[in-house]
């Protein structure tokens, strides 16, 4: 007994001793914070403060050591975020992580952006590159400013590699990847059914597929609209010749919409007439996956005045591997983004029996292949070589062997001219007009752009470089870019607001096809629409002189306007004759009248109108490509702009347009709700629970987390329910949301607010881990310039 006591007495100790010596060292990779240290690289000392949230504020004599000092902080604070960012464009994850991250890479390395980069390097200027050294040998210094290698590189058993030039237009590169790739199975979709419809007439894109029930006009308007209208006639629906429909056998489970679905973001812009500064006043925020720690990294960069040089003072968010503002204030414009889904990237669909590295063979005919081949470092395991095709029509993306058919693609990114860091020039830029100069020069993934100055001036124009060929060529790049005038834009329109919510902007039909819109209104894969009208008529709404917390009211404006129709439809459908004998349906029409017309965590009814919609939408994008003959691609669903023909069918309610075998379309949406009560009662048993919070849990984790499941509660943000949908102002859907809320108008920094959904701060130990957290989930502002000093660090040269 006396042996079994001392035993467990030393387990304990020895455990308890572990635990002491893994605190230390993980205390020993937190950042100083105070204090000097002396690092090479540097011609001036550099002052870095914190505020009370870990917000630093950088202060340098010139933009190099503003750089320096920029890729510092980010590496003492998100190092392992950035190593994340290059790894994943460059195809790199399974050297850290093993062969469980092997098929990623793979698809990453078929675009070679590692080489990409190398070669945009060598386009850059002499300054771009400079202020990349400069940033390279700050993030190695503020990496070797840790007494301990970051916590993350502990448990992965390994050093973290150093920080190379390339690595930051790596970065860039993974918000290329996030932003547009998806857009590849999209237009594989597309092309396929084109193909199904007749090959080279249906090269207008998804329209050609469902013209037919598809609305002339839209349901909104967009910001240079003449004026407020009403959409145009519908076309009648033509005869029974285009298509028979029919339900498949199997029916899905209701699918989460793919993340590639929910990327988008909200932004808009007011005039200075109408705001209460007289200076314009510019919102934004981004909806992304959100992750621990943030996108997004709140700083103040400052550069002193010298000489002639005037100084700079930006504030807003940085890219944790960039050396630049990129999205914010810098006293004199303000600036915010939305993705603009536009024609960047191409398919082409080519018969194939058989491929090599060297050919492709179709039959009698053979097309020359070149092949790079790109090694693959697998921790724990034996590198893995991948050869990447090329051909004529481009990069061979996917071989469907049993359907004898190769796709090839080419996308802007793959262009080194279409990345760069002319972001930058929008330090020193003074006015909307100075802004606007710069969009046609900016490379970066395509963004909508909301401009506002002091002056009270707003616009909207693309950043991103945009090829002038609107053929199917554009995507290689090799022709010239909008210059000037040419780049699409809208200035100081009469109503004085512009707004944008990933759905079309302009009218004009040139800028239309600069920017994809004339391919179609599924090609150019806008977004719906809903949230940009909602937010047009919450700004038109607006009584009074505009103020920040306006603009905060707005982006959490979570009000079902859109399911509004879906809910008069599910009461309509479910009349007496249908709820007879039927207490679960009787039960669902209960619910779904008393609903709030919210997307709020405790509305039933607005969680049952969703799945209804969901339900329905799915059963007749699944009948349409079975027609057609076309496989579903669950990953990336129906396209948003489908909802104009499917709301066409029900309205119209075409007989020779029936899935079979229902006898009529009342028929059919009765079954459309059963369907949705049978799946509720797998997951919420009792309808009347199903709460739209329980269905929209929001969990915020660390990437390590799901391999840690004892430290999840450590390491992740805690989960919480919140309100908000996609087809509104206010995005939650899961961990896609907001990824951060700003509005500010340049000069007036002070009444301006930013928030993020985390902490500064990616180590877990730090107080400023979870700063932003509880104040984004409960809608709060916080401001955007930092507060009180509470660490003060120099950097000296050495």
């Amino acid at each position: 007994m006396r042996a079994l006591t001392y035993l467990g007495g030393t387990l304990a100790f020895l455990l308890l001793l572990a635990a002491g010596l893994l605190y230390v060292v993980l205390r020993g990779s937190l950042p100083p914070l105070d204090g000097t240290i002396r690092v090479a690289g540097l011609t001036a000392p550099v002052h870095i403060t914190r505020d009370g949230r870990g917000v630093p504020t950088l202060l340098a004599a010139n933009r190099a050591d503003l750089a320096f000092a920029t890729g510092f902080v980010h590496a003492q604070d998100r190092f392992f975020e950035m190593d994340l960012s290059r790894r994943v464009a460059a195809g790199e994850l399974s050297e850290l992580f093993g062969a469980v991250a092997l098929e990623q890479d793979r698809q990453a390395r078929l675009f070679r952006f590692r080489a990409v980069a190398a070669a945009a390097l060598e386009q850059a200027s002499d300054e771009e590159r400079a202020l990349l050294v400069a940033y390279r040998d700050g993030v190695n210094a503020g990496l070797a400013s840790l007494r301990s290698r970051p916590w993350e590189y502990w448990l992965l058993g390994g050093p973290p590699a150093p920080w190379r030039r390339e690595d930051t237009l790596l970065v860039s590169y993974a918000m290329w990847w996030d932003l547009q790739s998806y857009g590849f199975r999209r237009e594989i979709l597309r092309r396929e059914i084109n193909a199904r419809l007749g090959g080279p007439e249906c090269a207008g894109g998804w329209k050609c597929a469902l013209g037919f029930i598809y609305p002339a006009g839209t349901s909104w308007d967009a910001p240079d609209a003449a004026g407020l209208t009403a959409p145009p006639a519908k076309p009648p629906v033509p005869g029974p010749e285009a298509l028979t429909l029919r339900t498949t056998t199997a029916r899905q489970e209701l699918p989460a919409p793919p993340a590639a679905a929910l990327v988008g973001s909200n932004s808009w812009a007011v005039a200075g007439r109408y705001s209460a500064s007289g200076a314009a006043l510019v919102a934004n925020d981004m909806h992304l996956t959100q992750r621990v720690p943030t996108i997004w990294y709140h700083a103040r960069l400052q550069m002193a005045a010298n000489g002639s040089q005037p100084g700079i003072d930006l504030n807003g968010v940085t890219l944790p591997g960039a050396p630049l503002l990129v999205a914010g204030s810098n006293g004199r414009i303000a600036w915010g983004y939305t993705n603009s889904y536009g024609n960047w990237l191409n398919v082409t669909r080519v018969p194939c029996d058989s491929v090599s590295d060297t050919e492709l063979r179709s039959g009698a005919e053979v097309l020359p292949l070149s092949a790079e081949q790109e090694d693959i470092k697998v921790k724990g395991g034996s590198a893995v070589t991948e050869a990447v095709r090329h051909g004529a029509a481009g990069l061979l993306l996917r071989v469907d062997a049993a359907e004898h058919v190769c796709w090839f693609g080419t996308w802007l990114a793959q262009v080194p001219a279409a990345t760069n860091l002319n972001l930058m020039r929008l330090e020193r830029a003074g006015s909307v007009a100075e802004a606007l100069a710069v969009a046609p020069l900016v490379g970066i993934p395509h963004q909508n752009t909301l401009i506002g100055d002091r002056d009270g001036h707003i616009a909207w124009t693309i950043f991103g470089r945009v090829p002038l060929d609107t053929g199917p060529e554009r995507s290689r790049g090799a022709g010239p870019y909008t210059e000037g005038a040419q780049h699409p834009r809208i200035l100081d329109p009469p109503s004085g607001r512009l707004w944008t919510a990933n759905a079309r902007v302009a009218t004009d039909p040139q800028q239309l096809a600069l920017i994809g819109g004339a391919v179609a209104a599924f090609g150019a894969e806008y977004d719906l629409g809903a949230r940009a009208r909602q937010i047009r008529d919450d700004l038109m709404s607006l009584h009074g002189a505009a103020r920040p917390a306006d603009m905060l009211r707005i982006q959490l404006d979570d009000r079902a306007l859109f399911l509004a129709r879906w809910q008069a439809l599910a009461l309509t459908v479910l009349d007496d004759a249908s709820l007879a004998d039927h207490p679960r349906r009787a039960e669902f029409r209960r619910l779904v009248a008393g609903w709030n017309a919210r997307a709020s965590v405790d509305s039933v009814g607005y969680r049952l109108v969703r799945a209804f919609h969901d339900q329905t939408q799915q059963t007749l994008w699944y009948a349409l490509l079975d027609a057609l003959h076309v496989a579903p691609d669950d990953e990336i669903g129906a396209p948003a702009q489908f909802e104009g023909p499917l709301w066409e069918l029900l309205r119209t309610q075409p007989p020779h347009l029936l899935p079979q075998p229902y006898r009529d379309w009342h028929a059919l949406l009765v079954g459309e709700v059963d369907a949705t009560l049978a799946h509720l009662a797998r997951v919420c048993p009792q309808l009347a629970r199903c709460r739209w919070g329980s269905r929209n849990p929001v969990r915020i984790r660390h990437p390590l987390s799901p391999a840690l499941p004892l430290l999840s509660g450590w390491l992740d943000m805690p989960t919480l329910e919140l309100p908000g949908d996609h087809d509104m102002p206010h995005v939650q859907e899961g961990n896609v949301g907001a990824s951060e809320r700003f509005a500010v108008s340049p000069g007036h920094e002070a009444d301006a607010y930013l928030v993020l959904p985390g902490g500064q701060s990616g180590h877990p130990l730090s107080p400023y881990y979870r700063a932003d957290f509880g104040a984004w989930a409960r809608g709060e502002a916080l401001p955007l310039l930092p507060g009180a000093a509470q660490h003060r660090l120099t950097l000296a040269p050495r």
